[in-house]
């Protein structure tokens, strides 16, 4: 391989696993949307021009070739303008460490910023599910297998608390808070404000299942949902809820080709509240219930107590009965692997 063409792999790598990380000191959840645009800018260029990762280079970057990338990511994949937008400055983001790094790459990434951002003319329309695709969701995990009713669980959960996905991964065993006659979830949401949800017994009798199976020796600060690394429980990953959804969703598109292959935990919480909105629950409950700060995202400034919100959703429930090392291969596999984006 020949310098010019190791410069743009090792300039790739030092952004994603050192610029980012180190020197910006962004999010995990903002390096992951970075290379997820540059992964995607890679399966463009193999599915649509026949250019293999190990045969790309700063040649490739063309203004045409990255126009071409996002009208692909909208007519292919079905993309918002405001995925266009977070793709399109990811890869600017990207030209323009490179030419800091390096000036006669200058010139690339002012080409590159002469494409503008999208303005979308009216309201793009918020993705959620159907009734019936979130039926068939919930049946997509192989409930004979421990992993199966986690990830299984953790959808359900998902659905019908309407919490964020970093809400959820943040949940301990003592989140969990038991009444009388009732089962509350308290969740810390953005600038620390905490909500009670109140859960369904339908719900209450697939945590009950998850806990005797998940958490019978744990501690009430054990994490909810966590992953084992040495034996220990740790905080699961959004990664991992990525790639349990992902596959969910490829399984359910198979029987349902309407089914979003795009899946994400947010879609969930689009649905439980697609589903109140649509059976005339007032929005300013959903409010109450999504935990947003104000209604500028749901409308008139009100307060739902937990009954009310407990009312709403016995309106909507709808669980079904459920009884139910790496290896390369190649230079590529390996270029993959030293960029961070295998």
């Amino acid at each position: 391989m020949n310098t010019d063409k190791m410069q743009f792999y090792q300039l790739l790598r030092d952004f994603l696993t050192d610029y980012l990380v180190t020197r910006r000191n962004f999010s995990d959840k903002t390096v992951r949307s970075y290379k997820q645009s540059l992964k995607l800018l890679r399966k463009y260029f193999s599915d649509e021009k026949g250019v293999r990762f190990d045969s790309m280079d700063f040649s490739c970057f063309s203004r045409s070739n990255i126009y071409g990338y996002l009208m692909w990511l909208k007519d292919t994949r079905n993309c918002s303008y405001q995925t266009l937008n977070l793709r399109l400055a990811a890869i600017k983001s990207f030209l323009k460490f490179c030419s800091e790094e390096y000036i006669e790459l200058t010139p690339i990434y002012l080409e590159i910023c002469s494409i503008h951002t999208f303005r979308a003319t009216k309201k793009e329309r918020i993705e959620y599910l159907t009734q019936a695709q979130i039926k068939n969701l919930f049946l997509a995990p192989d409930p004979t297998t421990r992993l199966g009713r986690r990830d299984r669980f953790f959808m359900i959960f998902a659905y019908e608390t309407g919490a964020r996905l970093q809400e959820l991964l943040s949940l301990t065993c003592d989140s969990i808070i038991y009444g009388d006659h009732s089962v509350q979830l308290r969740i810390t949401g953005k600038g620390s404000k905490t909500r009670y949800v109140p859960l369904l017994k339908a719900t209450t009798k697939h945590l009950e299942a998850y806990l005797k199976e998940f958490h019978e020796y744990s501690n009430k600060r054990d994490f909810l949902f966590y992953t084992i690394h040495d034996s220990m429980h740790t905080q699961m990953k959004p990664g991992t809820v990525d790639h349990f959804l992902k596959k969910y969703a490829r399984l359910a598109y198979n029987s349902d080709p309407s089914f979003p292959i795009n899946l994400h935990a947010h879609m969930l919480r689009h649905s439980i509240a697609m589903v109140m909105y649509k059976k005339g629950i007032p929005i300013s409950y959903i409010k109450d219930f999504l935990g947003h700060k104000s209604l500028e995202t749901t409308s008139v400034y009100s307060y739902a107590d937990g009954e009310t919100i407990k009312n709403a959703l016995e309106s909507v429930q709808d669980i079904p009965n459920l009884k139910q090392q790496k290896k390369w291969i190649g230079k590529e596999e390996y270029l993959l692997e030293f960029c961070g984006l295998n």
